[in-house]
């Protein structure tokens, strides 16, 4: 493999662990704060730094990193297709025994330590993602692109359709009685989980993980979607050769910081909103803005000095799996009653501290545990599922040739 090769493929690699920080920045908000407090958007913490941090990832953070999770994930589908092809396996019978693991780790992982739970749902769409493994580029762009704006269309439409044109359509309920609602399921789950008995979080965690299943599938076409155009950009090469792709990463850039970023800003600020602009701004403007990250992303690690920083991200990039599931054991002893018991006490610029800790933590874990072996742990075991067998020879070469397989979550 040549030297190119091996930077473009550690691109990759840093690129997930990026995408695994900005999750983390996110997802450990749900561990100390109700689904349903969430949901009303009240907001439980008045300070100004606490506010300002909270509208600063509402607008940079909030809904892109699990995207660009997505993109890599349809990238990653595309990778293990051509590595199966030039060993003469059959992938579709890989990928469904990878899936099919992909969805028993997803389950255990809702169902035992956290019901914001994303593998159950990447699992139940790599099915779907199977159906166009054969699709040409631009088969994949349209059918990217048809899901990627369904929400935000039928919406809309629907909006245009009704009486007033929509003024009514989806009628809120008053600031102080989402308020009341709000503060009540946080102090009933901060009961839960942060006092209760471990019976008692497992039962709270279930009913919670069943809510957020139903509550995911009107993001089932945008996860979809970002899937497709992963394995779009993956079927033609814009990742493998930024620098003679630079036109096309350029425009996306500039379509998430003129289209996508107004957008955030706009849903961030703004109080009223319209559901259907709502929907353009989550649907259209977040993916914007999550594929500027991706082109500025690629760009940047062409230049030597930026390369050599962000290269540090590959390692917890190549053990994502083992990460991410790590970051929720770590977060339940934080927060659940079963070990420290801070549900609904850690204000949201201590939740970010507690991030980059963690993950500054998992970066250095990553790093020494990759010195010594060639995938991360659980990575082992879900290639062992894959496989049927070991996924290391004994020369310590991953027999899905790691450097291209590692971290296709």
């Amino acid at each position: 493999m040549d030297k190119n090769s091996q930077q473009r493929l550690t691109m990759i690699d840093s690129l997930r662990g990026l995408a695994l920080v900005g999750i983390f920045l996110v997802n450990i908000t749900f561990f100390t704060t109700s689904l349903q407090t969430i949901s009303f958007g009240v907001e439980l913490w008045n300070g100004w730094l606490d506010q300002g941090l909270m509208l600063l990832r509402g607008i940079l953070i909030d809904g892109k990193f699990i995207l660009i999770f997505s993109f890599l994930f349809g990238f990653g589908m595309v990778l293990m297709q051509e590595s199966s092809r030039r060993k003469g396996s059959s992938f579709h019978r890989l990928y469904i025994r990878r899936l099919l693991a992909l969805l028993a780790f997803g389950l255990l992982h809702g169902l035992l330590i956290w019901y914001g739970d994303i593998l159950t749902h990447y699992a139940i769409l790599g099915f779907a993602l199977l159906l166009f493994q054969r699709c040409k580029p631009p088969t994949l762009l349209i059918w990217s692109a048809a899901l990627l704006l369904i929400v935000p269309v039928l919406l809309t439409g629907a909006s245009l359709l009704s009486p007033g044109n929509g003024s009514q359509a989806f009628e809120p309920i008053s600031q102080a009685d989402a308020h009341r609602i709000g503060i009540y399921f946080q102090e009933r789950d901060a009961a839960i989980y942060g006092e209760g008995t471990f019976l008692q979080i497992t039962v709270q965690r279930i009913n919670g993980y069943i809510a957020s299943l139903f509550n995911m599938l009107v993001f089932y076409p945008q996860i979809l979607g970002m899937f497709l155009l992963g394995a779009y950009f993956c079927k033609q090469r814009i990742l493998h050769d930024p620098n003679g792709n630079r036109k096309i990463i350029a425009r996306l850039i500039w379509l998430g910081a003129f289209i996508g970023f107004p957008l955030q800003v706009m849903m961030s600020l703004a109080k009223g909103l319209p559901s259907w602009v709502e929907a353009v701004s989550l649907f259209v403007g977040a993916p914007l803005v999550a594929l500027a990250y991706i082109g500025a992303f690629a760009l940047l690690y062409q230049k030597s000095g930026w390369s050599n920083k962000l290269r540090i991200l590959s390692h917890p990039g190549k053990m994502a799996f083992t990460n991410y599931l790590l970051q929720s054991v770590i977060c339940g002893l934080i927060f659940y009653g079963y070990g420290f018991g801070w549900f609904g006490k850690v204000p949201p610029a201590m939740q970010m501290l507690l991030v980059i800790v963690i993950f500054t933590l998992q970066t250095v874990f990553s790093i020494v545990w990759l010195r010594r072996f060639p995938i991360g742990p659980l990575e082992y075991v879900w290639r062992l599922f894959t496989y049927w067998g070991s996924p290391v020879k004994r020369s310590g070469q991953d027999v899905s040739h790691p450097r291209q397989q590692r971290g296709t979550l």
